[in-house]
């Protein structure tokens, strides 16, 4: 039934998807504005790239929004997004392609993350989106330009730049359980047409909606912090350089894993309220210089992530329905406890040099630097199993070094041929330290005091993608391309057989080639957009994580898996007042040539699905316009309605377990003028909490990592 619905949504909006403003065109005719994206580290129209996209401009963006990550996902066809509880932590998947289980490491990640031409690691994706201008998603293999291990994709954010347009904006909501939010924005020329500035600055908090019944209270609740300030130096037309800084504080207390099968889930037994915080800062510099033939950039980045963790590892009522006893019997609130501190600092640098705007022949070459320095330290007790005692204190430092170049030529006037390489050389060195608290070995004889370890691991690769357009009319298009992608081999960051005294081996790399075939098309006067793509996976040695919630063991190996699909996305200018977007996305993946460890814990099977991965995806979206002259009033008023789908999703690699499809239910209505705006809204109406994850720990017995309920509010800002 929900997949006959699935099929229905997306056939009823026709993949209304995409982003896009309407604009008078000739003879005042309504019209899509064209957008320009970056998704070949050049100005572009999106249009006008052989690869399926998704742009979500400045008034799409979730920009007050706790759970950046999942609501850009769920506004995108085949991608999803895990939360795993804590900030920092969480991972996504996009056309089925994913970390099987969870990521080795803050490196390990199948959808690569930058934000103004910086990347940076699993830990510090998804941000609060303040101040931007858009997000650019864009699907298939990116390593060629986007650097490691964006084997599925990569997502590419966009600030709103320092240009001298003046702005003092000041904005909020509040809403129910204590949604409160503030926000202040402030831009213009310092010295006129030399030095532009740009400040932005907000601050949110909701309280918990999950009922703790050990100790009271709630739990689930956030409050998040962020600012980033942008200056722009422009001494003369040719040259400009801008320097960013900024930080992001995002404080959470999420339970782990909650009962599926308590009677009135969620509930959450822990005996002490859990505690997950990410700190981050960041400060780069991106230099242009424009020649006569070409353009030359340079981004220079340090980024530095803290992030600290500190649980409960035994939920009393999932460990009493496991092993049995009464919900008291796991309220010991001297043990099982898990006390976790993990820093990374990140630089990274890019040089490189590109056609200009407009070239018949558009280019780019480059080279760059990634540097990665990640410690940890885990501290736990506990009663239930020797892995999770003692203390580790583990240092793990990456370096990539890569030289990129990717070409577009126009070989008659309808077709195109382009392509990339980029050739990486990725090395990384492991220090490991494991100390015994002296309770390991009461559980298991084989336990070690102490143990430590020193391990290197070297990768050199080649990454690139191909592909030919041939425009049949001025408006519709079509392509083919091929992609190489890789996610880089290393050392996971846990340690976990160091209780044994066992040295941790590296994992290999994953190796991906993904073929898709496209239409991008734009008719009837330019006021419909009308994309579509779609592809095939083959990856070799995805890593693979598999888990034994009786015994707290994670194993750690690679395995083969396949995914095929496609997409469709439109948007439509219906008239001036009414329009409408959305998307469709369709996945199917399975697991291929097991063998070996890879099926040792959850029977792992040729054909099983590719864990956390949707086989359906949808989104719409309609915007009423109406203008204040009609009733009397200056200003307009405008409705938005949006419908969010998520098909379920197999929680493991053994396939124990689905998660349950939901689907999202937002509205928004409010009145505006050149300087105030006024609104309410209502998020998550029908109050479906996502699935973000799961685990098996007996076939009656599950544990799920959950997201908020309904959201009601109402928002105003004042711009002057």
């Amino acid at each position: 039934m929900v997949r006959r619905g699935a099929v229905a949504l997306g056939a009823a909006m026709f993949g209304f998807s995409g982003a896009g403003l309407a604009q008078d065109g000739p003879d005042g005719a309504v019209m899509l504005e064209e957008i320009t994206v970056t998704a070949r580290k050049r100005p572009e129209n999106a249009q006008d790239i052989p690869m399926s996209l998704t742009v979500i401009n400045r008034e799409a963006v979730p920009s007050f929004s706790a759970d950046p990550g999942a609501d850009i996902a769920r506004s995108t066809p085949n991608f999803n997004f895990t939360d795993f509880s804590v900030p920092g932590q969480n991972f996504s998947q996009m056309r089925g392609i994913a970390p099987l289980g969870s990521p080795f490491n803050s490196l390990d990640n199948t959808v690569g993350y930058s934000q103004d031409g910086v990347p940076t690691s699993a830990f510090g994706s998804f941000s609060s989106l303040l101040d931007v201008e858009r997000v650019e998603v864009l699907r298939g293999p990116q390593g060629t330009l986007f650097g490691r291990n964006a084997l599925g994709g990569a997502v590419n954010v966009i600030s709103t730049p320092a240009d001298g347009r003046r702005e003092f904006t000041t904005s909020g909501e509040i809403g129910s359980d204590g949604h409160r939010v503030a926000q202040m924005v402030a831009g213009g020329w310092l010295v006129q047409d030399k030095i532009a500035g740009r400040l932005a600055l907000r601050y949110s908090h909701v309280d918990g909606d999950i009922r703790n019944s050990v100790i009271g209270g709630r739990e689930g609740g956030a409050e998040l912090a962020s600012g980033k300030t942008t200056l722009t130096f422009t001494p003369n037309d040719t040259l400009d350089v801008t320097v960013r800084g900024g930080f992001d504080r995002d404080h959470r207390d999420n339970p782990m894993l909650l009962l599926a099968e308590h009677p009135d889930f969620p509930r959450s037994g822990l005996d002490e309220h859990p505690s997950g915080k990410r700190d981050m800062e960041n400060l780069g510099v991106e230099v242009n210089k424009s020649f006569d033939s070409f353009k030359f950039t340079s981004i220079s980045s340090v980024q530095n992530i803290k992030i600290r963790q500190r649980f409960d590892d035994t939920d009393a009522f999932l460990f009493s329905r496991i092993y049995g006893g009464s919900v008291g019997d796991y309220n010991d609130t001297l043990n099982d406890k898990s006390r976790q501190v993990e820093r990374e600092r990140i630089y990274s640098q890019e040089l490189r040099v590109s056609s200009l705007e407009g070239a018949n022949i558009s280019w780019v070459a480059g080279a760059s630097y990634f540097r990665s320095e990640y410690d940890t330290v885990r501290d736990q007790t506990s009663t239930v199993s020797a892995y999770t005692n003692g203390i580790n204190d583990t240092q793990i430092v990456s370096q990539t070094w890569a030289a990129f170049g990717d070409v577009s030529v126009p070989v008659t006037d309808r077709l195109t041929l382009s392509g990339g390489l980029r050739l990486a050389n990725d090395d990384q060195k492991f220090t490991s330290l494991y100390v015994g608290n002296g309770n390991a070995p009461l559980l298991d004889p084989r336990a070690v005091d102490r143990f430590g370890q020193r391990r290197n691991y070297s990768d050199t690769y080649l990454t690139g993608r191909a592909a030919a357009s041939w425009r049949w009319t001025d408006g519709v298009s079509t392509y083919a391309s091929v992609a190489h992608g890789y996610v880089s081999g290393g050392f996971e960051r846990y340690s976990i057989d160091a209780v044994f005294g066992i040295p941790t081996s590296p994992y290999r790399p994953s190796k991906g080639w993904t073929y898709e075939a496209g239409l991008k098309s734009r008719f009837l006067d330019d006021r419909v957009t009308l994309n579509a793509a779609a592809f095939y996976n083959d990856i070799k040695d995805g890593q693979l994580t598999t888990f034994d919630p009786l015994t707290f063991y994670v194993e750690y190996d690679n395995q083969d898996y396949k995914s095929y699909g496609f997409e469709v996305e439109s948007t439509v200018k219906i008239s001036d007042r009414l329009s409408a977007r959305g998307g469709f996305g369709y996945t199917k993946s399975k697991i291929v040539n097991v063998g070996g460890n890879a099926s040792a814990l959850q029977s792992t099977f040729n054909g099983a699905r590719v864990p956390n991965v949707p086989e359906y995806t949808a989104n719409f979206a309609m915007t009423y316009v109406l203008p204040g002259e009609a009733v009397g009033v200056q200003g307009a008023f405008t409705a938005t309605g949006e419908v969010q789908y998520m098909g379920s999703r197999q929680a493991d690699t053994g396939n124990s377990y689905k998660l349950d499809p939901y689907t999202f239910l937002n509205a928004q209505l409010g009145w505006g003028d050149d300087k105030t705006k006024v609104y309410g809204f209502a998020r998550n109406i029908l109050d479906k909490r996502p699935q973000y994850f799961g685990s098996t720990y007996a076939p009656n017995t599950h544990g799920l990592i959950i997201g908020r309920g309904r959201l009601l509010g109402v928002g105003a800002s004042y711009t002057w």
